[in-house]
């Protein structure tokens, strides 16, 4: 069994989802928020890893919808090597394109009042359900390859 989390790195929040090789399903975590010191991220990424486990990363790469990588993907990536320097785990991408306005319609934003889609931007909800489908979309994949080999 292969362990995985996925992140959604965002300037205010880094939504975490979690999953396995074996179960194929990615599971929503608590986003941490983006404007805490790194080494609170990391400290809080640290808890994560040891709680459920993880073999690899799986990191969403926002690329623009021409697929140009722009200022977002150099964040990410400076993100990247920090977590590969911290923990030494392997990371896959995953093109996160429209992965937050599918979780923004998976969790009924698309349909509620502002004031009740802000308060499920700030508790991070989007980005947490943005990394699930980052991981979910990674884990299909990998199983799709595994079931034509």
């Amino acid at each position: 069994m292969t362990a995985f989390v996925g992140i959604d790195y965002g300037s205010k929040r880094i939504g975490l989802s979690w999953g396995t090789s074996d179960l194929g399903v990615a599971v929503p975590l608590q986003a941490i928020r983006n404007c805490v010191s790194l080494n609170q991220i990391l400290a809080q990424l640290r808890r994560v890893v040891d709680e459920k486990g993880c073999d690899a990363f799986v990191v969403g790469l926002p690329l623009h919808m021409n697929g140009q990588a722009g200022m977002r993907v150099k964040k990410v990536e400076r993100f990247s090597v920090l977590l590969r320097q911290h923990f030494n785990l392997p990371i896959h991408f995953v093109d996160e394109r429209l992965s937050t306005y599918a979780a923004q319609c998976l969790v009924g934003l698309k349909k509620i009042s502002i004031k009740k889609e802000k308060q499920q931007k700030c508790s991070g909800v989007v980005d947490s359900r943005a990394a699930s489908i980052i991981l979910q979309d990674f884990l299909d994949s990998k199983n799709a390859k595994e079931a034509r080999i």
